[in-house]
């Protein structure tokens, strides 16, 4: 998230709307948005309505390994900007690391149930209880939200928390 402020404050500073770099559907010549768009905000408070949980959410998967946040982070970005790349609405811009928190509260909710180890249960009632509301924005809802980052997010990380729950890691 220090990458995210920095980027957010030169985009405040610079005589360029870097946000433009971030994933428009279907266009090729915005593929690098999909490695790009989480870095990306629109404002203060987009920015900070993504700290807090990338923090949290993040946090309790580094506690299990520092290896698994990343490997979870650099897979979130990639399947999850590709969703969106491929299926969201055109004629948008998509920006922002939701879908990227989307994905650790998928993950972190399903792999607890699957592995059914105390400590994991407790995590996932934890971020139900936390962060349960995060439901809601799976949905579109409200315009100028990417509800497709939210939702492909959610999917990608339950997905993933199945998978590693299964296979014990």
């Amino acid at each position: 998230m220090l990458v995210c402020s920095v980027i957010f404050i030169l985009n405040t500073l610079l005589p360029i709307n870097l946000n433009q770099f971030g994933i428009v559907p279907r266009s090729l010549l915005h593929l690098s948005g999909i490695v790009v768009a989480p870095f990306l905000h629109g404002s203060w408070s987009h920015l900070f309505s993504n700290f807090l949980p990338f923090v949290i959410l993040g946090g309790l998967i580094g506690v299990k390994s520092k290896k698994r946040f990343w490997l979870l982070f650099i897979i979130y970005v990639i399947s999850t900007g590709s969703l969106v790349w491929l299926f969201a609405r055109g004629n948008s811009v998509h920006i922002g690391m939701s879908g990227v928190i989307y994905a650790f509260w998928g993950y972190l909710i399903v792999y607890g149930v699957v592995r059914r180890q105390f400590l994991h249960i407790i995590i996932s009632l934890a971020t139900l209880i936390f962060y349960g509301g995060l439901v809601f924005g799976v949905l579109p809802i409200r315009s100028g939200v990417s509800f497709e980052s939210h939702l492909m997010g959610a999917l990608v990380g339950a997905l993933s928390g199945y998978i590693f729950a299964k296979a014990g890691k």
